[in-house]
């Protein structure tokens, strides 16, 4: 079985817990009740914003040192205590094009537009000379240090960063596993937009396993095929849906 996993979709609570607590939490979840008599391995792939520019995050630096350190594993099924193989990889090419990496998933976003600063005397303050957000506020103001000798602007001290190609890597392996893989796959996310690569695999006669990574979250219906035959939610946080 392949298990697609997107990792920044997990709770907090799962991710803070570390990698092998990860895939152990997913892997219980699908073994032994959603693992087919024919499966003798599960290749579990990580999707995130792995690459600042070419280099590796240090995020992806420890995760990888750990797989290397944890991974190939052997668990038992369960039923007629089969053993099935674990193996674990950051997801950073395509299904179908594995030589060639996806650099730049992780990149810095724009300040956005249209905030308001709003001064602290506007907003009441009550010591408006002395107040301590006064220079917080011209800085945001200006967009540069008041301090004439100065040269921090705003996104030089302000920065966000942002996944890009994940989501839609996910999908295209998602598509490659339909058409080319013919396995049962595991889909590890609660993002909808995502759905539109499930539908597809389904639509192909491709088993899914739909993994919830939010409590209590359960698969809206105008999603789901008329037809379930194939299609099987469960959660993290409890179990089958």
């Amino acid at each position: 079985m392949d298990v697609l996993v997107d990792y920044y979709n997990l709770s907090q609570q799962h991710r803070r817990m570390g990698i092998v607590h990860v895939v152990d939490r997913i892997v219980s979840a699908i073994v032994p009740d959603h693992i087919t008599d024919g499966d003798s391995r599960i290749e579990l792939r990580l999707y995130g914003g792995w690459y600042e520019g070419r280099k590796l995050t240090r995020s992806a630096e420890a995760i990888s040192t750990t797989l290397l350190d944890s991974y190939p594993m052997t668990v038992s099924s369960g039923v007629g205590q089969r053993s099935i193989i674990v193996r674990v990889e950051l997801a950073r090419s395509m299904k179908c094009d594995p030589a060639h990496h996806l650099w730049y998933t992780l990149r810095p976003k724009a300040a956005p537009r249209g905030i308001e600063f709003v001064s602290p005397a506007e907003a009441g303050c009550g010591v408006v000379d002395r107040c301590p957000l006064r220079p917080g506020y011209d800085f945001f103001v200006r967009g540069h240090c008041p301090e004439p000798d100065c040269e921090v602007t705003r996104p030089l001290v302000i920065r966000r960063r942002e996944q890009k190609l994940v989501d839609t890597m996910l999908a295209a392996d998602v598509f490659f596993s339909a058409h080319f893989d013919g396995r049962r796959i595991a889909v590890v996310s609660s993002d909808d937009d995502l759905w539109p690569a499930i539908r597809t695999a389904l639509h192909f006669g491709l088993a899914v396993v739909h993994v919830h990574t939010e409590k209590a979250y359960e698969t809206k219906q105008q999603y789901l095929p008329a037809e379930r035959a194939g299609y099987t939610q469960i959660n993290l946080h409890k179990g089958t849906v």
